[in-house]
Formats: C-alpha cells, sequence, structure tokens
C-alpha cells in the first residue's frame, strides 16, 4: 500500500532537501514513497524528487558499486569501499537517452533515499477529473537479482534537526500517460504509433546496453502535450543483464511488474524469458493507447487470450501488433528489435 506525505512528515524531510528545494506539489505515491516536484533555490529550475523509504526497499533492489565516485551525502562506503546505492538511482545515472527522465542528484538520510530528476510532462489531472481506469498496484517482492546481505548494508547518516515546516503543497498534478489517457480517453493510429514508437525505441536502447525495465505501463511514462514527447520513469523494479549474453531469465515464481501487464508466463509459477515479457506489456500499453481501456478483465482472460471487444476501428496493421505482442506463447511472441521494425511502427501504414 502506498502512503502520502502529511505536513509533519514533509516537515521533517532532510534539511539537504529543504535547503536546495522548494516542495511545490506531490506528483505520486507508491509502495517505496512518493514523488514531489520540486524548484531548485538557486535557479528556479523544477525537478522531481522521489523519496524512497529505506524500510519498504527489496534488497534486489539495491546495487553496491564501486563507480560512483564521490560519496553522496548520507551514505557511508563498505568496509570493502564499495557503495550501496538504490538500483533506479544507479540505472539512471548510468543511462543518458532522451527517452529517460535523467539523474541529477542523491542523497540520504536516516528514513529515505532522495532521488533527484529531471521532471518532465504536462499535468494532466484536473480537479473534478474522474477516473473508469484505477491506478493498477505495483507488485515488487524480493529476489535474488543483484542479491546483498543486510550486513552489506552500510550505516548511513543521521539527518539533523528538522526545518520549519514548509507550506502546505498541492496534491497529485499528474504528468503520466494514465492520466493522459484519462483526458483523451484514447488516441488516433497516427498519435498512438508516434507515442508508441518513442517507448519501443526507448526500450531497445535500454535492452542492448543491458537494462530491462519489467515494469512497462501508462503510469510509469511521463508526456509533454503539444509534442508529445515521452519518457520512461520508475526504474526500481528493472535488472541488470550481459547484452552479449543469452537473454536475461526470470527464475523465480513471482514477478516484478504489474499484474494488469504481465504476461500469461508470468502466472505459470516457472522460469521465463524477460524480454518476451516486455513485449507482452507493450501490447497491453499499446491497447490503451488505441483503446483506452486495458486488454483484459482478468489474469485467466490474460492466460487464455481473450481480449475485450473494443469499439476502436483499428487498421489491419495496428491489429496485427497488437496479435502480435500479445501471443499468449511467448515463443510466438514478436521480439522487440522485430516490433520496432513492424510497418506499423514504423509509420508506413497509418491512417
Amino acid at each position: 500500500m502506498g502512503f502520502a506525505p502529511s505536513p509533519a512528515s514533509l516537515a521533517a524531510l532532510s534539511p539537504l532537501l529543504h535547503s536546495q528545494y522548494i516542495l511545490l506539489e506531490e506528483i505520486g505515491v507508491g509502495g517505496t514513497g512518493f514523488c514531489l516536484k520540486v524548484q531548485r533555490r538557486t535557479d528556479g529550475a523544477v525537478f522531481a524528487a522521489k523519496l524512497i523509504a529505506k524500510t519498504r526497499l527489496s534488497k534486489s533492489s539495491l546495487i553496491r558499486t564501486s563507480s560512483w565516485g564521490a560519496v553522496p551525502s548520507g551514505f557511508q562506503p563498505d568496509v570493502d569501499g564499495l557503495l550501496v546505492v538504490p538500483l533506479e538511482a544507479y540505472v539512471l545515472r548510468k543511462v543518458d537517452h532522451p527517452g529517460v527522465c535523467g539523474f541529477v542528484d542523491l542523497f540520504a538520510d536516516s528514513q529515505y533515499f532522495y532521488l533527484i530528476m529531471e521532471h518532465h510532462g504536462t499535468s494532466w489531472r484536473s480537479d473534478d477529473a474522474s477516473s473508469s481506469l484505477p491506478p493498477s498496484p505495483p507488485i515488487t517482492p524480493p529476489s535474488r537479482h543483484l542479491p546483498l546481505d543486510s550486513s552489506d548494508i552500510p550505516q548511513l547518516a543521521v539527518a539533523p534537526p528538522a526545518r520549519p515546516a514548509p507550506p502546505p503543497m498541492l496534491r497529485r498534478s499528474s504528468s503520466d500517460l494514465f492520466d493522459c489517457t484519462e483526458r483523451h480517453r484514447r488516441f488516433g493510429e497516427v498519435l498512438a504509433r508516434f507515442i508508441f514508437c518513442q517507448i519501443v525505441a526507448t526500450v531497445c536502447d535500454l535492452a542492448r546496453i543491458g537494462i530491462m525495465h519489467r515494469d512497462i505501463k501508462d503510469e510509469n511514462v511521463t508526456v509533454e502535450e503539444g509534442s508529445w514527447k515521452v519518457k520512461l520513469v520508475d526504474f526500481g523494479s528493472a535488472v541488470l543483464f550481459n547484452p552479449t549474453g543469452p537473454a536475461p531469465i526470470q527464475n523465480e515464481k513471482r514477478f516484478h511488474g504489474t499484474c494488469t501487464y504481465a504476461a500469461p508466463e508470468v502466472f505459470a509459477g516457472r522460469a521465463y524469458d524477460m524480454p518476451p515479457a516486455e513485449v507482452w506489456s507493450l501490447g497491453v500499453l499499446l491497447h490503451i493507447l488505441l483503446a483506452g481501456e486495458l486488454p483484459f478483465n482478468s489474469p485467466a482472460d490474460a492466460v487464455q487470450g481473450r481480449r475485450r471487444r473494443t469499439k476502436a476501428v483499428l487498421s489491419a496493421p495496428a491489429v496485427d501488433v497488437l496479435d502480435r505482442c500479445m501471443a499468449v506463447r511467448a515463443e510466438e511472441r514478436i521480439s522487440l528489435d522485430e516490433l520496432l521494425a513492424h510497418p506499423w511502427v514504423c509509420g508506413q501504414y497509418l491512417q
């Protein structure tokens, strides 16, 4: 269950956060913390600050690294000189890609990791907006990826006394594709393709350097009105792998991600290849863009491939993309590179 920050809890946040940034809005709440829109005091630049509660972070969401450089405030290197940081921060700092919200800073106190990131996208939610598609809760159980014993976690510096309470913030001004879709209901094929192609290209580029997002969904894509440029966020479930080796495999019965975007093999309770599961999630996302709704009523329907009937009139090439992304048998699913080269995704067939 996610939690929303109260004025008292905001006042008790790191003095370093308060000294460097003005807290503007709450823009997201999740299972491991919450995200704020903040403004840097020195120059007025706006960023997103993700506050990750240490007590809610699984071992698989941490990584030991010797390549960070200067030790961030609130961190202490382990006895072997390695630094333990959130995997999400490590990935964002490693990646410099126009389709990924960029890393800005990282620091910590006794309760939170503070990940400062690029803020991207248009605020879509209005005060009277209602949601017909409730956001899907993430499933992020511990896993064996990047294992880390509790003894490996360094002792972090205790935060100084809290600063006075900041002014009350506005609430939930989301810039993600979920709220964008709620406003527009669904998109025509030209715009849906433009948005989808950007996401697929980013996912393919990440796979080529050994990063799998593993939680592709509309709530993890920010979008800017007018230009319709999109960026991926929330790499808390990501996995690193050797891109020159075999495709990464999920060996656990549980998974990182979101049920409504999960491929049939995820529910089978046995090992499965991660790239085809990523393609399935992309297919679910495309269905939402084109039809304005999830393709399946339940996991059982997903396993059987029973998609909802949609009122949207789609071209044959668009339906072909959906069919090949959401083929029930993983080995029959289109690959990431094939998806990027598909004629509809490339724009050869547009209405």
